[in-house]
Order: C-alpha cells, then sequence, then structure tokens
C-alpha cells in the first residue's frame, strides 16, 4: 500500500484552510500590534493608543500585521508538521529498546527546540531592522545612556527570547497533538483498511501530511494550537518591540532648515487633509506623547523624515563587547 497521490483538489483544500486565518488576521492583528506599542513605547493610556491606532494608514496596519504575524502563523504550521512527523517516523523506527528509542526522539526534538529559538530571534532582528545585512544579526554599538538604549533597540532578552520561546513550545504541544490525531484517525479506519504496511502511516514528507491532514480532517487539534501559540508569540513580540516611526517637522524652524536636530514627532498618518501625529513633552523631566492633528492650512513647510538608522535599532548580544551594559552609562 503507498500513500495516494495529492491533487489539485486537495492543495486547494490545504492553501484555503492554512492561508484563510491569517490573511483575515492582518489587519486586526496588525491594529492590535500598533495599540500595544503604543501602550509599552509611548506610554499612552487606553484610550488614547486605540485613537493613535486608529488614525495610523490602513496600509501601514496590514504592513504590521503581515511583517509580525503572516510569516509566524506559516513557520508554527510547518514547525507543527516536522514535529508530528518526528514522532510518525520514530513509531515505525524498528528500534526495540524504548530507552534508546526515547533518547533518540528527545535529542532531535531538543535540537529542533534550540535550532526555532535561533531563527525566530534572527526573524525578529530582520523584521526591526527592515532589511538584510551584517549589524542586523548582531547589532550595533549603542550611542545613547543606557536605559534609552534598552528602551530604543530590539533586545535578546526579553524582547526576542521571550516570544520565541513560546512559538517553539507551541510548535512542539502542535505537533504532539497532530500525532496524536493522525493516531486516533489511522485506528478508526484500520478495521476497513487492515493493518497493511507502514508506509503511508509516515506518509513520506511534511507537506504531504499537512496536506492529508487537511483532506481527511484531523488536524485540526494542532492547526489550532499552532496558530494559537502563533498569535501569542506575535503578539508579544509586539509588546516588546520599539515603535519606529517617522519623524515629522512643520514650520519655519531650525529643525526644517537643517539647523537643529529633528523634533521627536512620531507620524500617524496623512488624511482628510490633515497631518496626525505624536507630539513628545518633557513635562518635569518624564516623557509624555499627545496626539495632535494639523490642518494643512495650518502646518506650514511639513517634512517627513526617518527615525534613525536601522543599524542601531537591534542591540548587540549580552556576551559581546558592544553589550548596552558593558559599553553604556546610566541616564543621569
Amino acid at each position: 500500500m503507498t500513500a495516494p497521490r495529492v491533487s489539485f483538489l486537495d492543495i486547494a483544500q490545504t492553501l484555503a484552510a492554512y492561508l484563510a486565518l491569517p490573511v483575515a488576521l492582518l489587519y486586526p492583528f496588525g491594529f492590535v500590534a500598533l495599540f500595544a506599542q503604543f501602550t509599552n513605547y509611548f506610554r499612552l493610556d487606553f484610550y488614547t493608543a486605540w485613537y493613535a491606532a486608529s488614525l495610523v494608514n490602513r496600509v501601514i496596519v496590514l504592513g504590521q500585521g503581515a511583517a509580525i504575524l503572516a510569516a509566524a502563523l506559516i513557520g508554527s504550521v510547518l514547525l507543527c508538521g516536522i514535529v508530528a512527523q518526528m514522532f510518525l517516523w520514530h513509531d515505525y523506527s524498528g528500534v526495540s529498546s524504548r530507552f534508546v528509542h526515547g533518547r533518540r526522539l528527545g535529542a532531535k526534538l531538543a535540537f529542533v527546540f534550540v535550532l526555532t529559538l535561533l531563527l525566530y530571534v534572527s526573524y525578529t532582528r530582520l523584521v526591526i531592522a527592515g532589511r538584510i545585512f551584517g549589524p542586523v544579526i548582531f547589532g550595533s554599538k549603542p550611542t545613547e545612556c543606557q536605559e534609552e538604549a534598552l528602551r530604543h533597540q530590539l533586545n535578546l532578552w526579553p524582547d526576542s527570547l521571550v516570544p520565541a520561546f513560546i512559538f517553539a513550545a507551541g510548535g512542539l504541544w502542535g505537533g504532539w497533538l497532530m500525532y496524536g490525531a493522525y493516531r486516533r484517525y489511522r485506528q478508526s479506519v484500520s478495521v476497513n483498511e487492515g493493518l497493511g504496511p507502514v508506509v503511508d502511516h509516515r506518509l513520506r514528507g511534511t507537506l504531504r501530511l499537512l496536506v492529508r491532514g487537511i483532506t481527511q480532517g484531523w488536524i485540526l487539534p494542532g492547526l489550532m494550537a499552532a496558530y494559537a501559540f502563533g498569535i501569542a508569540a506575535s503578539l508579544m513580540f509586539a509588546w516588546y518591540t520599539p515603535a519606529f516611526t517617522p519623524l515629522l517637522t512643520y514650520g519655519d524652524t531650525p529643525e526644517h532648515q537643517g539647523t537643529q536636530e529633528p523634533s521627536h514627532n512620531r507620524l500617524l498618518s496623512h488624511a482628510d487633509g490633515s497631518w496626525h501625529f505624536l507630539h513628545r513633552k518633557k513635562i518635569e523631566g518624564e516623557r509624555e506623547y499627545r496626539v495632535v492633528s494639523l490642518a494643512d492650512g495650518e502646518a506650514k513647510f511639513v517634512r517627513v523624515r526617518p527615525h534613525r538608522e536601522t543599524a542601531f535599532r537591534v542591540a548587540p548580544f549580552p556576551w559581546s563587547k558592544d553589550a548596552v551594559t558593558r559599553v553604556t552609562e546610566p541616564c543621569k
């Protein structure tokens, strides 16, 4: 008995099942991600953060959702499929000793867990920088005092590792659920099919297993676990992500003329004939951001500038010579 071929209809059903939820969640998640960043990074209260997120351009919101969520959800499903495939292969590996069997499987699962952590941490650093080049992975030497550097840069702990642990743990658990659901499915049809050879049990590949899971209807528990942990990891990542929005200057000021550093106004959007931005004020040494809207007639000489160089958005690793705690002094 060999595994049946995968038809075009099977592939279409699989793509619809796996992509429908990520696509539907892009805008809602992007909105919630911005809300989390405005709350944590700018310290806005609930209602102000919600209003500020509602002012952001829809394309930007979709891009935020796609960058943080889409890849995580697709990766979580693939990770669950790989883990489930590992359990299935070990079921029919022919190893008689349970101790040897368990140790081999445990070693492989540990390797997959560590590799997933490394890949997810690298993914978070690439997302923050917005491009792929050397300093993104290893980070750049901070140029600010310690508290400001920790706030403005993506750090290994907790910014990257906490969501990475959630993502990896969800992949292992979801894979176990997929494996258990497939075993129960095989047991339910074994009366009609007989025991037969074991080729079909292993399904000859992770992608084939994911396709069969949809067409045979047994993959739902693992799929829901994968999506749940992927969303949870993405939300945690969004919470820790520094809010890098473009800077905005307006009026005939030294800032606009280039003789002074740009202000810390953060652009939200330009819509309905108005500029919407967050204006920073220092009150008794503490920063406070307020939502400001200016009509086109009120805002003269508006200029939008990039926030800062992408290389400085990623903090060096704690064990490197340029670690934030080694090369910076506490802020005064």
